[in-house]
């Protein structure tokens, strides 16, 4: 047992203290390609479940940055609270986190839109959604949200939906706070936007941590304690929130809406 666990700790400081993981979100010993073909071997074509099952079954051995089951749950559960037609996932990686969030959006022609800065996570991404039987709900850009916003807004407008009911943020933790502000700035959250954002207690989000505690009436948020698997002595937390605009930018959501309820 103590050379298995040995083993998980070496795998996650393989990943993070490594320049190419930190730089790019993609480990230096191919390890996502490991888990594709885990996938495509071991998981049942079309049935979303059967491939997060896959997915879980492989981090036994191989440590992946996921949510996992523990906050996978807490993710779910907010999916089915804030009930989205329009979701936007920052930071896709595997696709892992995209198929729970895809499999709880039940409104007839909901769509998810997720975002990954690695070209190879993107395509192994888009392999593991389509084989989970998903690609026709998720679209995953290739980018940082900064470089790719102007064509979220542009899909938004094709879905009849100019503002996202849902957020997950699961990327790189100093762009939580920048990425949040301009969703903001563009006008792409609407009153009651759900925002979920992973891994709270890391150093790199002090910056969106401490705006969420100066600004609790603009985003009312609950915070849950969790445990990175295997590693329970590192901080980790999600934190909950609901968008309430307050000023002009609850004047232009409410304008925005009224623009659609008229259009409709």
């Amino acid at each position: 047992m103590a050379g298995y666990l040995l083993s998980k700790v070496f795998s996650y400081f393989i990943f993070f203290y490594n320049n190419k993981a930190r730089l790019t979100g993609n480990s230096p010993d191919c390890r996502e390609h490991a888990l594709l073909n885990h996938v495509l071997q071991t998981a049942e074509r079309g049935n979303a479940e059967s491939v997060l099952r896959a997915i879980v079954n492989f981090t036994s051995h191989t440590w992946l940055p996921i949510l996992g089951e523990e906050k996978g749950s807490i993710l779910d559960a907010a999916v089915q609270g804030f009930n989205p037609k329009v979701a936007l996932e920052i930071g896709t990686y595997c696709g892992y986190s995209a198929i729970r969030i895809a499999s709880k959006m039940t409104k007839p022609g909901s769509k998810l839109i997720s975002v990954e800065m690695n070209s190879e996570n993107c395509a192994i991404a888009r392999a593991i959604i389509e084989h989970a039987g998903l690609s026709s709900k998720v679209t995953v850009f290739k980018g940082t949200l900064n470089k790719v916003v102007d064509e979220l807004e542009i899909l938004l407008s094709k879905t009849k939906a100019p503002q996202f009911d849902f957020i997950f943020m699961d990327h790189f933790k100093n762009c939580y706070l920048p990425d949040f502000l301009l969703l903001k700035k563009k006008n792409v959250l609407r009153k009651g936007t759900g925002i979920v954002a992973d891994s709270i207690g890391f150093p790199e989000a002090q910056d969106y941590s401490k705006y969420l505690k100066e600004h609790p009436e603009e985003l009312k948020t609950e915070e849950y304690k969790s445990d990175v698997k295997f590693l329970n002595w590192l901080p980790c937390k999600m934190t909950v929130s609901t968008y309430e605009p307050e000023g002009d930018d609850a004047l232009i959501c409410e304008l925005i809406e009224l623009v659609v309820w008229i259009s409709k």
